[in-house]
């Protein structure tokens, strides 16, 4: 099967029309919007008995071109350790936009650390919990690194009963704090819609809980975000290039 070229998607944000060019990027993941597919891929797991750091260079290797960015959390941060983490940063840097999902949550001066080296590690952006509040220091450190911040406002898996007694008000302080963008379950459409009529065109949803978690892709875009996060439907796929080229079918088109 031959493989298919996507035209960049029509999306709010005007500078998403920029076209990716190596070494021609900011560090602003809106500009990776003009790649074939409006995926982020979490590097969370690794086939049995496969080496993590070569499958996931690997399969980088084969589908950086069509993938938006790279989520990296605590699983990743164990199994491969900062060196790991570096060569991943530096091999890819530029091709993919680096996401760090470590989701701070201390006080301002401890997560305002945590981005400068994270930062340092070649992030480009960072995922933070919200409920902690007070992070105007830290929205400024990271300005000041070209560091983006994400702020978690709804997560994926059931039961997050306290974010859903809060999500407006984390709505609402993400508006304030003026964050790059927000994190909003891909399992609840209603809660992207409304995080989309809050939130206007100020920032960008991400939306994890693509593929393993029973959300077929496009789900979150049809409804409002502006990337879909996936994870083990891409890295525990015996053909990952494939299955990024099909969820790319699936965004392509959606328009809002």
């Amino acid at each position: 099967m031959g493989e298919v070229i996507f035209p960049l998607f029509r999306v709010s944000f005007k500078s998403t029309w920029i076209v990716f060019q190596r070494g021609h990027l900011s560090l602003d993941l809106r500009n990776f919007g003009g790649k074939r597919s409006r995926i982020i891929v979490a590097l969370d797991f690794h086939p049995p008995g496969k080496d993590p750091l070569e499958w996931w260079s690997r399969l980088l290797e084969e589908v950086g071109d069509l993938v938006a960015g790279v989520k990296i959390g605590l699983p990743a941060f164990f199994k491969v350790g900062v060196d790991g983490i570096l060569k991943l940063t530096r091999q890819f840097s530029g091709d993919v936009y680096f996401l760090a999902d470590f989701k701070l949550a201390d006080i301002p001066v401890v997560v305002s650390e945590e981005i400068r080296q994270l930062s340092a590690l070649g992030f480009s952006g960072s995922i933070v919990h919200l409920f902690p509040m007070g992070y105007e220091p830290v929205v400024e450190v990271a300005r000041k690194l070209e560091h983006q911040i994400f702020g978690v406002a709804y997560m994926s898996h059931r039961g997050c009963r306290l974010l859903e007694e809060s999500f407006q008000t984390l709505l609402d302080y993400a508006l304030a704090l003026g964050v790059d963008g927000v994190i909003v379950g891909a399992s609840r459409p209603d809660k992207i819609r409304e995080a989309r009529r809050k939130l206007g065109d100020e920032a960008l949803i991400l939306s994890p809980g693509i593929g393993a978690q029973g959300v077929s892709p496009g789900t979150a875009i049809r409804a409002g975000a502006d990337f879909e996060i996936v994870g083990r439907a891409i890295t525990l796929s015996p053909e990952p290039r494939q299955a990024v080229i099909e969820m790319a079918k699936a965004q392509r088109g959606v328009e809002r």
